[in-house]
């Protein structure tokens, strides 16, 4: 093994008297912290490293994946070796990171692109008398990262913080990460976000642009998902809420006053649900959240209920005398017993039995008593509005099974 005699022998003498003190200074001595550490330029340094993650967190207004962690990161350096023999036996010491050659490790992703790009900033590393230096800096790095929303608030985020030299090649230094990559066991827990796992992923570097070197970086993948209980309360919630207000309101008869009166309230309900779930959720991307189209369909579900409990209302109030076709077939569907509950609960019984040819005396109504043109109306009113509740409900269905 080299050793650092040589260069240590040619400096001058140290007055101070502490052993550790004439260490520092010898191996100190004709140091340039510019330059890499080896002998040999044409050698490659290697640099590990390994992320002890203590905090983090994920704004998906700003796409920003915030981490609080120490940087683990180890090399050897050719220049800081010595004997520990000639040191009565010190194996170690301590050096500033302004001392010594530290790898310009950075984010490539990183938010803010201003400033210095390197993630190691002033901090204290061990160096041993092999040249293996060590150190833990803590880190703050924000890094981008577009979010897909399409589940909010069951979604799932996939954010990378890529690690890389900024200005070396690969053939100058080596960028490895450890297994795993990413300690969590000193992680705090977050409010917001639960850490599925982060696996880290080396990428070699090879680019069509320069075929003859490499620039290796070093994905730290984070799989992260939210805690959905307070937003499907804030969320979901009032949207169920909304939608059983809807069927309420159709389920009611179309003459009856409180109907109109509740329609539009549940329409102005939803209109203030969607500006609810817009205010929760950043309003770009390609991705629009599945809740909010929901909200949106269902916003817009409620205003046609307004429109149609409007003309189902006038239609069924319609003293004007009903189309051929309109009469054969409410005197059709009559006909059977389905359509007699269905259509005939709230009228008189004679068109049953003209229906049914029962015209005897006990199931005839006077005729002065009820037009037999406002029953065909207040009948094809009904059928429709049973026809819209229906639709209403296998659309409520189709809208949920699809989000």
């Amino acid at each position: 093994m080299f050793h650092a005699s040589v260069a240590i022998d040619s400096c001058p003498p140290s007055s101070l008297t502490t052993t550790p003190a004439r260490l520092r200074t010898a191996i100190l001595c004709n140091y340039d912290a510019n330059i890499r550490p080896v002998k040999d330029h044409q050698n490659t340094t290697a640099v590990t490293f390994r992320l002890l993650l203590k905090y983090f967190n994920y704004d998906h207004f700003t796409h920003t994946l915030s981490i609080d962690a120490w940087l683990s990161v180890f090399w050897v350096d050719q220049h800081l070796r010595w004997k520990p023999n000639d040191y009565d036996g010190i194996t170690s010491i301590h050096l500033k990171t302004y001392e010594i050659w530290v790898p310009d490790l950075s984010v490539y992703n990183r938010k803010d692109q201003s400033g210095e790009a390197g993630v190691i900033e002033l901090t204290t590393c061990a160096v041993s008398y092999k040249g293996l230096v060590l150190c833990v800096p803590p880190v703050h790095t924000e890094a981008l990262c577009v979010p897909n929303l399409r589940r909010y608030p069951f979604d799932v985020q996939n954010c990378t913080v890529r690690f890389g030299s900024w200005v070396h090649k690969g053939e100058e230094v080596n960028l490895t990460v450890l297994k795993p990559a990413v300690n969590t066991d000193d992680l705090m827990s977050n409010g917001e976000w639960e850490l599925l796992g982060a696996t880290g992923i080396r990428h070699s570097g090879n680019y069509a642009c320069c075929p003859n070197v490499t620039y290796p970086s070093v994905d730290i993948a984070f799989e992260i998902k939210r805690h959905s209980g307070a937003h499907a309360a804030s969320v979901l919630l009032p949207l169920f809420a909304c939608i059983l207000l809807t069927l309420t309101s159709m389920w009611m008869s179309p003459i009856n006053k409180d109907r109109l009166t509740l329609s539009f309230v549940n329409f102005i309900s939803q209109a203030l649900h969607v500006q609810h779930v817009s205010f929760m959720v950043p309003l770009n991307g390609e991705n629009v959240p599945s809740i909010l189209v929901f909200s949106r369909d269902s916003m817009l579900l409620a205003g046609v209920s307004v429109i149609a409990t409007i003309f189902l209302k006038y239609l069924m109030e319609s003293k004007s005398l009903a189309p051929v076709w309109i009469s054969e077939t409410v005197t059709f569907l009559v006909s059977f017993r389905t359509g007699q509950a269905l259509l005939l609960s709230d009228s008189s019984l004679k068109g049953v039995a003209e229906a049914e040819n029962k015209e005897d005396g006990i199931t005839i109504l006077p005729n002065s008593e009820r037009d037999s043109s406002t029953d065909v109306w207040f009948m094809f009113g009904k059928l429709l509005d049973i026809l819209f509740f229906i639709s209403y409900v296998v659309t409520y269905a189709a809208m949920s099974l699809n989000f």
